[in-house]
């Protein structure tokens, strides 16, 4: 399947452009609507998905696409997923939260998936200007430069990342506040976009999510892992693109992996 990385890259600059950055710390009210408690949405939301929906759905006729605000309004979108036709998966503004309240990081994110295979992945930060990018079996790019993510050597107690614990289930929480006790710094940063992004970079070691859905995750688990990182559900399976399954950690190697996954999840020891 032929991809044309320069043609998405400036879709998703083109959609940030008119959507997203002439709101950003400039957003009132009336942009901001709550999609249910604790869960936002802006017009920036909806109107760069829209964008995107359409220029990408062009640029591949026959492609189908799942967007994060369209799900909302129709859950039966995610079929898509099962289809043998190549499916778009569109995170328009990742980190609403944060983008709401005048603060980063956000990102919007894109991926490809065909038949429950993630083919190529964009993660671009409006604000820092940075553009990540995967295809499988060819490597990631962060801003035209190839990606490669160095083994971790140092102690546990240093070992940094991205520890959301704000959907683990009781049984699961304090376990992984314990363990976490013995790591290094973690952040909850509200944006997976940045938490991957921090990963490729070698500021972080490890991320640690519970609830996985597919375009806040599946761009970033392709692009660390053609960066050569490790990623795998909390028993060791394999990630792939879906409607369901949670737990999921990403780590610069599989020892560290293994650490990450001890630590905070012993109960799939």
């Amino acid at each position: 399947m032929n991809i044309d990385h320069q043609a998405i890259t400036g879709i998703l600059r083109e959609a940030a452009t008119r959507e997203i950055l002439p709101l950003w710390q400039n957003l009132h009210q009336h942009h901001i609507e709550q999609k249910q408690p604790g869960d936002l949405v802006t017009v920036a939301d909806r109107a760069c998905e829209e964008f995107i929906s359409r220029e990408l759905l062009s640029l591949m006729p026959g492609s189908l696409v799942i967007g994060e605000e369209a799900v909302h309004h129709d859950p039966g979108l995610m079929l898509a997923l099962e289809s043998t036709r190549p499916v778009w998966v569109i995170d328009p503004l990742d980190g609403t939260g944060n983008f709401a309240a005048g603060e980063g990081p956000i990102a919007v994110m894109v991926c490809l998936v065909h038949q429950r295979e993630t083919l190529a992945a964009w993660i671009f930060d409006p604000v820092e200007n940075t553009m990540l990018e995967a295809e499988l079996g060819a490597g990631a790019q962060l801003d035209g430069s190839h990606l490669a993510i160095d083994a971790y050597t140092g102690e546990t107690g240093d070992i940094c990342g991205a520890l959301s614990t704000k959907y683990l289930p009781g049984k699961l929480r304090d376990p992984a506040i314990k363990g976490a006790r013995q790591l290094g710094m973690t952040v909850a940063s509200g944006c997976a976009g940045s938490d991957y992004r921090a990963l490729a970079r070698g500021e972080y070691q490890f991320v640690f999510y519970y609830r996985t859905l597919v375009w806040d995750h599946a761009p970033g688990v392709l692009i660390v892992s053609e960066a050569g990182a490790h990623a795998g559900r909390y028993d060791g399976a394999n990630y792939r693109p879906g409607p369901g399954g949670t737990g999921l950690i990403c780590a610069a190697d599989r020892t560290t992996w293994n650490t990450v996954r001890n630590l905070l999840v012993p109960s799939e020891m």
